[in-house]
């Protein structure tokens, strides 16, 4: 069921096996057979062949195929949606909530690709009809796609979306702890007959499968979702050749609290957005700086809010807080509170495994008080559902405080002042500024950018298409 898909077709793969767990009751999900060195070169060949041909199809024929497969996945979303949420150990609804995003997504760049325009352009000196100048856009050829494990299925339709719209051909790598939903991905693009080699998924180790896709001299973009670490090794590995890269990474987002904000509301966003995945989103809120003048009232709600979270796994139980991916990121976790607490922080609520959960990478949903500056929760990514509290009385002390960080991703601001929303949306150095949560709508318009070392370009929104098109100049004498 779970085979490599590699030219169209679903085969076995030649490395050694792996299995793949359920992290919220340790069972074997299935066990995988990696795809090899040569395997993996296969499919990046399958890839280049395919694009000779992909990438001439008209617009209305890519998304004729883009449409067949999509109503496929649609007609297998329960089956997506359970091998989403055992191997990431997510909620069922949360599960189905990203299969649905998935054909937001593909729908999104369907349409988005007949909004992508030529122009021409006029020099300084010719004289008009003695020269022509058109610049065009052109599909950059074959891309590789490293996903992370966290959204599995979201991840995928944001690399094969606009891949197969701009008329790229891709080789797909899903993370070893998560590759199940995008294998069987490959075995609908088999079963509805996908044009080959237009699309490719393999998975393996990343020191077999992943170095060979980035060494290879055959792909022209590089995307990646996942750490700052994992990206600075993937430029490395992939300068064998001029290649352009699309990478997502790490981040620290600070959340700055006013004393005007809306305090009940922004409890209830943070503890909501933070135990989704159980915390483990590069987006979510890692240091919340709470003004002392709402401080005592903040953190009180915030407790409330936290004490309502149930903790488990089920699709019976509905949308309850899953596990972390495995007992290595819940431990670290842990070993973040304990160098915290060992530091001054207060323990408010959580910080341990829950009782009556014995099997599985749980952890309880933990608040922690006056968090100083000097702990590691202050300056690595969290990644769990994890809410360390910090205080401030001085703007900007509290915007340089932000800002003291590696990352760049997703800053947020609670605040209906509008000289601090000036302010401090044009001061942090972040490539994203929310400010009191603005919902409604699909974010699938909207660029997920990270500067400094939470990467380069973008998913999602017409921008992160744009990064599948090289600019060419046609200049012409009459």
């Amino acid at each position: 069921m779970f085979r490599q898909y590699i030219n169209g077709a679903c085969v076995v793969g030649e490395g050694k096996s792996f299995d793949v767990i359920n992290p919220a009751t340790e069972e074997v999900n299935a066990t995988v057979s990696a795809a090899s060195e040569a395997q993996t070169i296969k499919a990046l060949e399958a890839a280049q062949l395919a694009f000779k041909t992909w990438s001439k199809t008209s617009i209305n024929e890519r998304i004729g195929w883009v449409v067949k497969l999509r109503e496929a996945l649609r007609a297998e979303m329960d089956t997506l949606t359970d091998l989403a949420a055992r191997e990431v150990g997510k909620s069922y609804p949360e599960a189905a909530a990203e299969c649905r995003m998935m054909f937001n997504v593909l729908d999104f760049y369907c349409e988005e690709v007949k909004r992508v325009y030529g122009t021409t352009i006029k020099d300084y000196d010719s004289k008009p009809g003695e020269v022509f100048h058109v610049m065009q856009q052109y599909p950059v050829g074959v891309a590789v796609g490293h996903l992370a494990w966290n959204f599995p299925i979201q991840n995928v339709a944001l690399k094969l979306g606009p891949t197969l719209a701009s008329g790229c051909t891709c080789v797909l790598k899903p993370s070893s702890s998560t590759p199940l939903a995008t294998l069987y991905l490959g075995a609908i693009g088999e079963k509805i007959g996908f044009p080959k080699g237009v699309f490719n998924i393999v998975s393996g180790p990343s020191s077999v499968v992943g170095r060979t896709l980035n060494e290879s001299k055959i792909p022209r973009l590089i995307t990646l979702i996942g750490s700052s670490e994992t990206g600075r090794q993937v430029l490395a590995q992939a300068s064998t050749s001029i290649k352009r890269f699309s990478l997502e990474l790490g981040g620290n987002a600070p959340a700055i609290v006013m004393p005007d904000a809306d305090l009940e509301r922004t409890a209830v966003f943070m503890v909501k957005r933070k135990i989704r995945a159980c915390g483990q989103g590069c987006g979510n809120i890692n240091r919340i700086y709470v003004h002392k003048s709402v401080h005592d009232e903040f953190v009180n709600l915030l407790r409330v809010n936290i004490e309502k979270v149930k903790v488990g796994w089920g699709k019976e139980l509905g949308d309850i807080m899953g596990p972390q991916i495995n007992k290595a990121a819940r431990d670290r976790l842990l070993d973040l509170i304990k160098d915290a607490t060992s530091k001054g922080a207060k323990l408010v609520y959580g910080g341990k495994i829950p009782e009556n959960l014995t099997k599985g990478s749980y952890i309880m949903p933990t608040l922690l008080d006056n968090v100083p500056d000097n702990t590691r929760l202050c300056h690595e990514e969290v990644f769990g559902p994890i809410l360390p509290v910090y205080n401030f009385s001085d703007l900007d002390d509290v915007i340089n405080r932000a800002n003291d960080t590696e990352y760049g991703l997703v800053s947020y601001l609670f605040s209906h002042d509008s000289r601090v929303i000036a302010r401090v949306t044009d001061e942090l150095s972040f490539g994203e500024v929310h400010v009191n949560n603005p919902s409604g709508g699909s974010f699938v318009p909207l660029p997920h950018v990270g500067i400094k070392e939470s990467g380069v370009g973008c998913d999602g929104s017409r921008w992160a298409l744009d990064e599948y098109f090289w600019m060419r100049r046609l200049s012409i004498g009459p």
